[in-house]
């Protein structure tokens, strides 16, 4: 095998380790896994919103413990995804996905967009910062009655109503690929 082509099957061989790394993340955050959520994050990784930044793989499994407690059961897709390596080591995502959350009589859903950096980490892809953004999160009921042709799409019980990031034509967050 030529080196290059060695180096493409290599890439290949990585990307779909990172799409495993998108799956798992969901797959475990639904089951409540939340020592193993954190484990896929490297040591010092991010956890970000616009509206909070969580770091450290300890204080990320915290954050996802506390946020889900409400929730009896949640769903999250990812959709699709793309990925540019930056090197052997390094590479960026975007990931388009939709969450349900349910508890207490009320569903609510989500339709979001990650912005990561991807870390190999001792072998392993890792993320080492993950940016959640997202185009409305509210009530069913609110969506069904013509909510997301509302320009204050973020409608989540507790918080306070707010404009969503999506879209963000101007691109002002971190990690799209190039």
């Amino acid at each position: 095998m030529t080196e290059d082509l060695a180096r493409r099957v290599q890439r290949l061989e990585d990307r779909f380790a990172i799409q495993d790394l998108v799956v798992t993340y969901a797959t475990l955050l639904d089951d409540c896994q939340w020592d193993a959520v954190g484990n896929l994050f490297t040591e010092d990784g991010v956890f970000a919103s616009p509206n909070s930044t969580t770091e450290g793989r300890s204080a990320i499994v915290e954050n996802f413990r506390v946020k889900h407690a409400p929730f009896t059961a949640t769903w999250h897709d990812p959709h699709g995804m793309t990925v540019e390596f930056d090197d052997d080591e390094h590479a960026r995502g975007t990931v388009i996905g939709y969450a349900e959350l349910g508890g207490d009589g009320l569903t609510i859903s989500t339709s979001i967009r990650y912005q990561d950096d991807y870390l190999k980490d001792d072998g392993r892809w890792r993320f080492a910062r993950r940016h959640v953004l997202s185009l409305y999160g509210m009530p069913m009921s609110d969506l069904a009655a013509g909510g997301l042709g509302l320009a204050d799409r973020k409608r989540w019980p507790g918080r306070p109503v707010g404009p969503s990031e999506l879209p963000d034509s101007l691109r002002r967050f971190p990690g799209y690929p190039g």
